[in-house]
């Protein structure tokens, strides 16, 4: 089996280092990739390879083949487009009609195609482009343990994984970015858990609580339930007769709607920073420069606030946040001969959500009992 052992690298100037601190418009936050193997031809050498039917004119927006691993990559803008290429015998029609069938799928799927032992290299092809959630269009346990571990390494986008028993997810229990579900796997429920809630306004939503079209239901008996949130995996159940998916958490045990708020901050600061730079002729090393580099770190933040994302203090009525930078004389040497600025740094306070409550009350009652209940003496 491969190694993941380190993210993938790109082309950019801006770099944002984001670790996590724990107490002791959307721009496809929510599209979807699904992995798919790229069939092999016969003995003969006839058939296999990927499908290239449907064009432009029928809804497919893009198509590009990595010349090293022979990967191809595809968006789709509908079913029908995408059945042109897989029909309806396929797994991958029959997940991504359950994607487009939920209430808040994304304008697109998105599909990789990859050679049998090149999905490392092929997800690295494709790893920058715009999809923040993956799934396989059938099961592969050894490949899902190899993108779970992509995933862990490059902490920025999800595997999302379904199968029908806690035990199949010992191979990466306890990753960050993988999402466990427990379903039948004739059944999509990962397409429609991403179609449901993924492309919604990151910071307005939680995972739990999410009803989900055409995916049935399941019963679990307590020991069985108390196994599946034990792993951090997530079930489909009908709670006070209305359908629900359980906790909306990852493997480790961190919300989802946590680390993708964090992945909003962390992909926004960088291209609202890049933008900056592309917009301008110039931008000083001096204060002016600084402080317009500081602003646009400020106010990424502050959008972050106000979707949701990162708590309201209560003193100020703001965003729970905090952006500092230092002057150009506290910049080493090096850094000024390279026209490299790394003074800003930056804080927040993750919003959260409530999952669950206790409400307490009390009985007064008129009623003396016999044990002396009532105020009644003995």
């Amino acid at each position: 089996m491969t190694t993941a052992i380190a993210p993938y690298g790109r082309i950019t100037d801006v770099i944002v280092n984001l670790k996590e601190q724990q107490p002791i418009p959307q721009i496809g936050f929510g599209n979807i990739l699904f992995l798919t193997k790229t069939p092999a031809p016969d003995s003969d050498g006839k058939g296999g390879g990927v499908p290239n039917n449907a064009t432009t004119t029928d809804g497919l927006l893009r198509s590009v083949t990595d010349s090293t691993t022979g990967a191809v990559y595809k968006e789709y803008s509908s079913v029908d487009a995408l059945a042109l290429d897989y029909d309806s015998s396929t797994p991958l029609y029959n997940k991504v009609t359950t994607y487009f069938n939920q209430q808040f799928p994304s304008d697109r799927v998105a599909v990789l195609s990859y050679p049998k032992g090149k999905l490392q290299d092929s997800l690295g092809a494709f790893w920058w482009q715009d999809w923040y959630f993956m799934v396989f269009d059938q099961d592969d346990p050894e490949d899902m343990t190899l993108a779970s571990n992509i995933c862990e390494a490059n902490l920025l986008k999800f595997l999302v994984v379904q199968e029908e028993s806690v035990d199949a997810f010992s191979p990466w229990e306890g990753n960050e970015y993988t999402i466990d579900l427990v379903h039948p796997l004739t059944e999509a429920m990962d397409a429609a858990l991403i179609g449901r809630v993924a492309s919604k306004t990151v910071g307005s939503v939680t995972w739990k609580f999410k009803d989900l079209d055409g995916i049935t239901t399941q019963d679990y008996s307590a020991t069985d339930f108390a196994g599946i949130t034990n792993h951090h995996a997530i079930a489909y159940v009908m709670v006070n007769g209305t359908p629900e998916t359980s906790e909306g958490w990852t493997s480790n045990g961190e919300y989802i709607d946590n680390l993708h708020g964090d992945t909003w901050i962390k992909t926004m600061v960088q291209l609202n920073v890049q933008k900056k730079f592309q917009e301008n002729d110039k931008i000083p090393y001096e204060k002016s420069g600084i402080d317009l580099l500081t602003s646009v770190v400020y106010n990424t933040l502050d959008t972050g606030w106000q979707q949701g994302i990162i708590l309201t203090d209560d003193a100020t009525k703001k965003g729970d946040f905090n952006v500092t930078s230092s002057d150009r004389d506290a910049q080493s040497l090096e850094d000024l001969s390279k026209r490299h600025y790394g003074g800003i740094q930056f804080t927040y306070h993750r919003s959260g959500a409530i999952h669950s409550a206790t409400i307490n009350g009390l009985i007064q009652s008129d009623t003396i009992t016999a044990n002396g209940g009532g105020g009644a003496s003995s």
